[in-house]
């Protein structure tokens, strides 16, 4: 019996002022998509950039990355809104987004790719969302010392064993994860992370109503409202990776008014797309 062909996936790259790194970045991820034996394409979103980055984009789209779109915001509007964006021209039905000043690998794409899709024997069914955790920062001793003393004390007084966290990014970003836990159901150690594989079909069932950062937050929530399946793999361990602050901005908006249901079409959206029209076909080895 011949196994059907893999997914085909949608690389999202949202861009603001990123001139000086779309060069080696872009061309890089279409290379190691290329080795992965799949249909692809990368959709960049050029969100705002007062740097060239745009000029950059729609050089390369232009010829020297195959299978790369180019869309536009004429004013920067956040990593959320450039992901509804891409959202809306997205063809493929796996869909995953970076952040192009990530120093984590491309070839870590691969692990999520055959992590999503696994089918759950119990269930049923496939995960929605497959998350990776940042790693290779090194907690300080006193974290270290409470987080074994806590994982004894359940052992002790519950008989559960407790895992210790896969990753330390920061006393702020640690508060954080905690409390997004709490208030939103997230299951995951590290929900901020901008290294992210969906379903698509997932995707467009839930309107992604935040513009910012908090959009990983969001979708992590709704995926655990839905009943999704959703799992967190660690990242190749990245000791210079810059941690963000946590983002507010949208977090009422989500809480107040969470919404469901598939967004109507092109709702929210004003943008231009850049395309390169090369016909899909296999790469060389």
């Amino acid at each position: 019996m011949t196994k059907p062909p893999p997914d085909p996936v949608t690389v999202v790259l949202p861009v603001h002022n990123a001139a000086d790194r779309l060069e080696k970045v872009v061309p890089g991820w279409a290379e190691a998509l290329a080795r992965l034996g799949r249909e692809y394409e990368i959709v960049a979103v050029d969100d705002g950039s007062t740097d060239g980055s745009g000029a950059v984009l729609d050089r390369l789209a232009g010829g020297r990355v195959r299978h790369l779109r180019v869309l536009r915001h004429e004013a920067h509007r956040g990593y959320g809104a450039s992901l509804r964006t891409a959202l809306t021209e997205a063809r493929h039905p796996l869909l995953f987004t970076t952040a192009v000043d990530y120093p984590y690998p491309p070839a870590d794409l691969k692990k999520l790719l055959d992590r999503i899709e696994v089918r759950d024997e119990l269930l049923g069914k496939q995960p929605d969302l497959i998350s990776g955790c940042r790693t290779g920062r090194a907690a300080p001793l006193v974290v270290r010392g409470v987080g074994r003393g806590w994982r004894l004390l359940w052992r002790v007084a519950a008989g559960m064993t407790l895992a210790p966290s896969p990753t330390w990014l920061g006393t702020r970003e640690s508060l954080y994860n905690a409390l997004v836990g709490r208030v939103f159901g997230s299951p995951l150690a590290d929900v901020n992370s901008a290294y992210k594989l969906y379903r698509t079909a997932f995707l467009r069932r839930v309107p992604i109503q935040s513009d910012s950062d908090f959009v990983h937050t969001e979708l992590a929530a709704k995926a655990t409202f839905l009943t999704s399946l959703v799992d967190e793999l660690p990242l190749t361990p990245a000791t210079a990776e810059p941690v963000a602050p946590s983002v507010w901005r949208d977090f009422w908006r989500v809480f107040k008014h969470p919404e469901f249901g598939t967004p109507p079409a092109g709702s929210g959206v004003n943008h231009r797309v850049t395309e390169n029209t090369e016909q899909q076909q296999t790469e060389p080895e």
